[in-house]
């Protein structure tokens, strides 16, 4: 049998409010040449039976059930068993617009070379309305709420609001100020090849998992950027892995920096030397530090680094800290903004024939599930 163009994997456990929702966004597709990897944890909400159902009517639905080990578990499982040339990773209890697919599979077309196309993301509560501080401040602190809401939009240095490619290591250094360049998983497409090369999803760690793939990811490749609200992230409970409290966080996610720095750096040699990569490190060693002698020593190393910046390229580090508004206060936000602009990697728009190629075929904007009818 033909091999699908994609593998969209379910991961699934007790979702069943959602699942009609979700599979019917699947369903309406304008690209239909798609495969349901269904990854379901032993579900116990009926969410197994619907699968079945609509599997017995659908040959393009493949089911299996695997031990409740956790998401990452199941996603590392889902692109072992993945026979698409492209991976779309759709959690169950999330949704999407009919032309996500097409919209992110013609993003290929227009930057072959990239290995992973993005999209933007709308932020909705259970009802499918659109997410707001005044539903989050029960669960979350004001700063947390603020930071979470602003990720609506694929993060960039310089802010990019058209269709664009960012070219590696831009969006694999942006992940070093200890924030994801994507709000969600389910924002991407991704080369099925690619997504197996970097190894498995971290599966001890809770959602900081997510960073520290996508670390590996856009180390190994460049991402399209489609500046459209195609994908929606629901809020539902405050006990979502993304959003559940995790004290080790940052904890593992400065191991996971260890980890993939050496790979970062021998594959962006020499454009990365020694004193920036140990210059990427500093925002999540600033997060960790608890004790006011271990903020001194950071700050004067911040200083000593950038001071070795000035010596090897004086006119460029300037040029770079007066982009990034790089100042003393707001350090751990800019530094590593004017790291990228140093570099020189900023998102390259797309040529004025591909926009229009591009515009032609993103007609589709979010609105409010009451106006799209997606929600009952």
């Amino acid at each position: 049998m033909k091999s699908p163009k994609i593998s969209v994997l379910l991961p699934c456990l007790n979702a069943r409010p959602f699942l009609e929702e979700r599979i019917e966004s699947l369903l309406a597709q304008s690209f239909s040449d798609w495969e349901a990897v269904v990854l379901d944890s032993y579900s116990d909400d009926g969410s197994w039976e619907y699968f079945r159902s609509i599997a017995a009517g659908d040959s393009r639905f493949r089911l299996f059930q695997m031990p409740r080990d956790g998401l990452y578990a199941a996603l590392n499982r889902g692109i072992a068993l993945a026979a698409g040339e492209f991976l779309h990773i759709a959690t169950c209890d999330d949704t999407m617009l009919p032309n996500v697919l097409e919209e992110l599979l013609n993003a290929f077309d227009l930057y072959p070379e990239a290995g992973v196309a993005a999209c933007d993301v709308s932020l909705i509560t259970a009802s499918g309305d659109r997410l707001t501080a005044r539903e989050m401040k029960k669960h979350l602190p004001r700063k947390s709420i603020d930071n979470m809401l602003s990720l609506d939009r694929v993060r960039s240095y310089p802010l990019n609001v058209e269709p664009n490619f960012r070219r590696p290591p831009h969006d694999c250094l942006l992940h070093f100020s200890a924030k994801s360049v994507y709000f969600s998983l389910t924002q991407l497409l991704i080369r099925t090849t690619i997504a197996r090369s970097i190894g498995p999803f971290t599966v001890d760690v809770g959602s900081p998992a997510d960073i520290g793939w996508l670390l590996r990811l856009t180390n190994m490749t460049g991402t399209v950027h489609i500046p459209k609200k195609l994908t929606m992230w629901r809020f539902h409970s405050p006990d979502q892995l993304s959003i559940r409290p995790n004290p080790r966080g940052i904890c593992n996610i400065k191991r996971m920096f260890e980890e993939a720095m050496p790979k970062v750096q021998a594959r962006h040699r020499p454009l990365l030397d020694r004193n920036q990569c140990a210059m990427l490190m500093l925002p999540v060693r600033a997060h960790l530090a608890r004790w006011r002698i271990a903020w001194v020593w950071i700050i004067l190393e911040v200083y000593a680094r950038l001071l070795w910046l000035f010596l090897q390229r004086p006119t460029a580090t300037r040029r770079a800290i007066d982009r990034a508004h790089f100042r003393v206060l707001t350090w751990k936000e800019t530094l590593i903004p004017m790291l990228v602009s140093r570099l020189e990697l900023a998102p390259e728009k797309l040529a004025p024939d591909e926009k229009e190629k591009s515009a032609q075929t993103m007609a589709i904007e979010w609105r409010p599930s009451n106006e799209l009818g997606m929600v009952s």
